[in-house]
C-alpha cells in the first residue's frame, strides 16, 4: 500500500491516481517504478500499431480469428503501471469464464466462438488509433483497460455463462414437421448449425453495469473509466455529465459495430483496413 502525497489517503501500489484528489502517480516527480521500461514501450507501440516515427492516424487491422489472440496478448503486454491487478482480473477472465470463447452477440456478425474478444481486442484498437486526435489527455493503458472490458459483462459470472450455446437441426424433415431439438437431442445423420441464446438464470442488468461490476472486483477505476465502462455503448442512459472518456470510447465503438464489421460499408466508403 501508499499514500497519496495530496490528501494521505492510504491506496493500493498499483493505483496511478488516487481516487479522492484524483492525484496522477503517472505523471508525478516521484512516480519512480511506475514509469514505463523501454521494453514496454515498444510492446505498446505494437498494440497501437504506431511508432515515434508515425504521424496522422492509422488504418485499422483487420481482427479475425485468426490473429486475435496476438493482438490481444500485444494490448495485455502494454498494462504496465496496473499490472498487479490487470494480469489478476486477466487471469479470472481466462481461467474461469467464457472470456476467451464468448460470442459477442446472438446474432450478426460476431455471433460466432471467440466474437467477444474479436470486438473488445478491435474496439480496443479504435480507440488507441484516435485517442490522439480526439482526447490526446485519455492514458494508453487506461484506453486499453476500458476498451477491452468495456463489454466484459457478457461472460455472466463464474458459473454462469451469459451466453448459451444451442444447436438446431437443420434437415428439411424436421422444418417441414415444424420440430426443434435442443443441443441434447441429436440424430443420425442430420446437420446442425449452432445458435446462442442468453442465460435466464442469470440476474438481470445492463451489459455496461454488469461489465463494471466484474471489473471493480479486481481493479481500481476513476470515476470516468467507469462511467465509460458503464456507459459507453449507452450513452443516452447517462443522467449529468458525460466523461471525455465515455464519449471516445462510445466513438470507438461506433466505429467498430457500424462500419468496420460491415464490409458492404467499409467497401462503398473505402475505409483502410490493414489484412494483417
Amino acid at each position: 500500500m501508499k499514500k497519496c502525497p495530496d490528501c494521505g489517503m492510504t491506496i493500493a501500489n498499483q493505483a496511478i491516481r488516487c481516487p479522492k484528489c484524483k492525484f496522477n502517480f503517472a505523471e508525478s516527480s516521484d512516480a519512480g517504478s511506475a514509469a514505463v521500461p523501454a521494453e514496454a514501450a515498444a510492446v505498446s507501440a505494437a498494440a497501437t500499431g504506431t511508432s515515434t516515427a508515425s504521424a496522422g492516424i492509422m488504418p485499422m487491422v483487420d481482427v479475425n480469428k485468426d490473429n486475435v489472440e496476438e493482438l490481444y496478448g500485444q494490448l495485455k503486454a502494454a498494462v504496465v503501471k496496473r499490472k498487479t491487478e490487470f494480469d489478476h482480473f486477466i487471469d479470472f477472465l481466462e481461467n474461469r469464464t467464457a472470456w476467451l470463447t464468448a460470442p459477442a452477440d446472438t446474432e450478426g456478425a460476431l455471433a460466432c466462438e471467440k466474437g467477444l474478444l474479436i470486438r473488445s481486442v478491435a474496439v480496443t484498437k479504435q480507440l488507441l488509433r484516435i485517442k490522439d486526435t480526439l482526447m490526446p489527455q485519455l492514458d494508453e493503458e487506461s484506453a486499453i483497460i476500458i476498451g477491452l472490458f468495456h463489454d466484459v459483462g457478457k461472460v455472466g459470472v463464474e458459473g454462469k455463462p451469459y451466453f448459451l450455446v444451442e444447436e438446431r437441426l437443420s434437415s428439411t424433415s424436421s422444418s417441414a414437421l415444424g420440430l426443434s431439438f435442443s443441443s441434447r437431442i441429436t440424430a443420425p445423420g442430420s446437420s446442425t448449425s449452432g445458435s446462442y441464446s442468453v442465460n435466464p438464470k442469470l440476474v438481470g442488468m445492463d451489459i455496461g453495469v454488469r461489465s463494471l461490476y466484474l471489473v471493480s472486483q479486481y481493479m481500481l477505476v476513476s470515476e470516468d473509466e467507469a462511467q465509460a465502462i458503464s456507459y459507453a455503448d449507452n450513452r443516452s442512459g447517462i443522467k449529468g455529465t458525460v466523461s471525455p472518456y465515455t464519449i471516445v470510447l462510445g466513438t470507438a465503438i461506433d466505429l467498430q459495430k457500424s462500419i468496420y464489421e460491415v464490409k458492404d460499408t467499409v467497401d462503398s466508403y473505402s475505409f483502410t483496413v490493414i489484412k494483417a
